[in-house]
């Protein structure tokens, strides 16, 4: 049989474009794609300039289209002859020190759409551990490096040609009055630009990856924040970086320097892969590498077993508790009509006890980032919530959109620590902030700030609150912690114990459960008479008004009890247990917690 994995080791961007259909076939036929070198498990220094690997991240930023020489010819003047080459898959034109660019014939431009790629923020450890021991490769590092740097005039001729020519449409489309300035005229100091400003991840103070994506099909119609993997060439040739544009240079620039740094970062920091496949994702979960709905939901009730167990013993013997945390962790959003959003369950898990257990919150948290594959915790101090930026923001300067917290891929998991609140003042920063995470648990949209104008982007991001009393956030369920006062007492030993009892076998069943359900087809069937009735009942004989959206809170919760049970349609069993559950939650809300 023959080794297509042994192909893909030594294609390169000529071999790939004599044959385009044939080698794409070739990549979907592999049984994975483990031998090709995945970037975020595989130091850049390993891999060669012109090699064909893979990115997998968060589309972060969209750059404006880049323009490229598809086809150009090249004289030889020693030779007299000349020849064709191409620009695609390249960042260089690669010519000899006696070959020349004819300007004037056979030339045909072409364009790409440049991407910045981030690692996925919020990817916990365990996740990222797994992903490099399925993809680390271990010859790469006996291999010496090979990649190539060109001197900069050779690279620099193409680069300027195109940058010309998209000057000259800017005018041309927008009627644009922009002076041209050279070099020349520039007198601002060199800019010392830091790794974090380059890198622009949304979380602070973790570890990344980045990678300038060019994508050369205009149909894979991705959007920012899009989950998705990369297989293209790589591009790596120093003489990439924005620190190496000739700066006594007199040809024309509309760029300044901070701008084309920022632009052109490092390759070894920033590495560019030219997209030969794109494919989106529906999870980053490296357990998970098919769904099967039949199998999923026969071993469900085994794995909710496990967690509920797990979590009633965290949540200090209350299984109510456990019980919506469940439902909580394998909720995402599954329709979007208009102005709402089915599916999102944000939490309010209060009456903390945190007289005794001062960090309870994140003690919980650390446990709770070993089940779900991406999370982020954040507590809401006053200093926090005055100086971080959760929203997105375009930076005119650099042309760039700064990444904020809350700039995330759908299924994060997002630990709001409301206990770590102080008294102070909110200021004008903190109070956006706190209007920016309301809107993002109502309506699971983040804002986007333009400067002159704002935008609204779609997110599926789980909000988790941990408070002592109710969170000044609104939440979809509010429940009020119930612990039991034998649990209070041993706390430190049932953490101990958690972790022991969750051993790698069972912390597997977990994780591939929390995501195997967020993915399963759950269908309405037409046969719910028994919803109707129940809700005229309840409107009939209730002392408070029921609305319809205490049907809609009841529905969405009714399907993710009936998931967590091994259920693609709701069941009068399961109804049953969701209204008993909504009863006791709503029950202990009217009564005052006992003093813990």
């Amino acid at each position: 049989m023959h080794n297509f994995c042994q192909d893909f080791e030594t294609v390169t961007p000529e071999l790939w474009m004599a044959n385009e259909e044939a080698w794409k076939e070739k990549l979907l036929k592999l049984p994975n794609w483990n031998k090709i070198p995945l970037v975020n498990s595989n130091a850049s220094h390993n891999l060669s300039d012109g090699k064909l690997v893979r990115f997998r991240g968060m589309v972060q930023d969209m750059h404006n289209t880049e323009f490229y020489f598809e086809h150009f010819e090249v004289f030889n003047t020693v030779t007299n002859e000349t020849k064709i080459k191409t620009g695609k898959y390249t960042d260089t034109a690669h010519i000899q020190e006696n070959e020349r660019i004819n300007y004037t014939e056979n030339l045909k431009s072409g364009q790409r759409q440049t991407m910045v790629i981030i690692s996925l923020p919020g990817y916990n450890e365990w996740a990222q551990k797994l992903e490099d021991e399925q993809n680390h490769l271990k010859h790469l590092e006996d291999q010496p490096n090979t990649s190539r740097r060109l001197e900069p005039t050779k690279l620099k001729r193409t680069y300027d040609e195109t940058e010309e020519s998209s000057d000259v449409m800017e005018v041309e489309n927008e009627g644009s009055s922009k002076e041209r300035r050279t070099k020349e005229d520039l007198n601002e100091p060199s800019n010392v630009v830091s790794r974090e400003h380059l890198l622009n991840f949304p979380l602070p103070d973790v570890a990344s990856k980045s990678c300038i994506v060019k994508i050369y099909d205009e149909n894979d119609n991705l959007k920012l924040n899009d989950m998705i993997e990369v297989i293209g060439f790589l591009s790596v040739d120093p003489a990439l970086s924005g620190e190496f544009q000739d700066k006594n240079s007199l040809e024309p620039v509309s760029e300044t320097e901070v701008e084309i740094i920022t632009h052109n970062p490092p390759p070894s920091l920033v590495p560019r892969l030219h997209a030969v496949f794109v494919k989106k994702l529906e999870h980053c979960n490296p357990l998970v590498k098919e769904v099967d709905q039949v199998k999923i939901l026969n071993e469900a009730n085994i794995a909710r077993e496990h967690l509920l167990k797990a979590l009633t013993e965290l949540l200090l013997g209350d299984q109510l508790a456990a019980e919506y945390l469940i439902c909580h962790l394998i909720s995402s959003v599954y329709l979007r009509q208009d102005t709402i959003t089915l599916g999102q369950f944000c939490l309010n898990i209060s009456n903390l006890p945190t007289q005794k257990y001062p960090n309870y919150a994140k003690q919980l948290y650390d446990i709770i980032q070993q089940f779900v594959t991406k999370s982020y915790y954040l507590p809401l101090t006053v200093d926090n919530m005055n100086t971080m930026a959760l929203l997105p923001k375009k930076d005119y300067e650099c042309n760039r959109l700064t990444s904020g917290i809350l700039q995330l891929s759908k299924d994060t998991h997002l630990v709001l620590d409301e206990t770590q609140m102080q008294q102070g003042r909110l200021d004008a920063t903190g109070v956006n902030n706190i209007t920016a995470l309301g809107s993002l648990i109502k309506t699971q949209k983040v804002e986007y700030d333009f400067k002159y104008y704002k935008m609204e982007f779609d997110s599926d991001i789980s909000v988790l609150i941990l408070s002592e009393g109710k969170s000044l956030l609104p939440s979809d369920y509010h429940v009020s912690l119930r612990p039991e006062k034998s649990s209070l007492e041993i706390f430190e030993a049932i953490i101990e114990a958690a972790t022991y009892y969750l051993k790698e076998d069972i912390m597997t069943t977990i994780r591939t459960y929390i995501t195997n359900l967020k993915l399963v087809k759950y269908s309405i069937s037409e046969d719910l008479q028994f919803v109707e009735d129940d809700f005229i009942e309840m409107r009939n004989d209730s002392e408070e008004p029921v609305t319809a959206d205490d049907l809609h809170r009841l529905l969405v919760l009714a399907r993710l009890v009936s998931l967590s049970r091994g259920h693609d349609a709701l069941t009068e069993e399961c109804w049953r247990i969701t209204k008993d559950m909504e009863k006791n939650r709503l029950s202990r809300l009217k009564n005052k917690p006992p003093t813990l």
